[in-house]
């Protein structure tokens, strides 16, 4: 077997970004195409990064002789994607909470805010780039994204941040750069 250190990717690159947009928005059809301008960059993300999760739990299908394991079945399958959003702006306080209505006046951003969540539907371009060589990139197109709040929102000495958690529904388009075959 031969280990290869170039493949492994450290990631948090100056330019990883989560791009948002209305569902239905027109994506990218490449690695490094240009967004939409109706896809928007969540900002500064929280040191944690993204977090990719598989959801799909291991039915084990047992035989009646001995009771072993004679199958397995995956059920539940999905994908979801963790983020934690630094910059407090209208795109993140609109994901976390349900704003009724929203006005600026004079500088100030006045919310009339329900009390219950909400599932945020959009469309999603995640980039990750190597922070090592932005010439290695990972480019997620997902066409439908269910974004929900996902934890506190602490007012403290530290970034009061944005928990959420999206889920991939359907099928989504993976691209990277193919380090193994330079």
């Amino acid at each position: 077997m031969t280990v290869n250190a170039d493949l492994a990717r450290i990631f948090g690159s100056d330019s990883d970004a989560i791009h948002l947009a209305p569902y239905g928005t027109v994506l990218p059809t490449t690695l490094t195409g240009d967004l939409d301008d109706a896809f928007e960059d969540v900002g500064w993300l929280n040191t944690d990064g993204i977090t990719e999760s598989l959801s799909g739990s291991v039915d084990k299908k047992r035989g009646h002789q001995g009771q072993r394991v004679i199958r397995t079945r995956m059920n539940e399958g999905g994908t979801s994607i963790a983020f934690v959003a630094l910059e407090t702006k209208a795109q993140t306080q609109s994901l976390r909470y349900v704003e009724k209505t929203v006005t600026v006046t004079a500088g100030v951003r006045k919310a009339t805010r329900s009390s219950g969540q909400r599932i945020a539907i959009r469309s999603a371009v995640i980039d990750l780039f190597d922070a090592d060589d932005e010439t290695i990139q990972d480019r997620f197109i997902i066409p439908r994204f269910e974004i929900s709040p996902n934890g506190d929102r602490v007012a403290n000495t530290d970034i009061a941040a944005f928990p959420f958690m999206g889920e991939i529904i359907g099928d989504y388009i993976h691209l990277s750069t193919d380090v193994e075959a330079a």
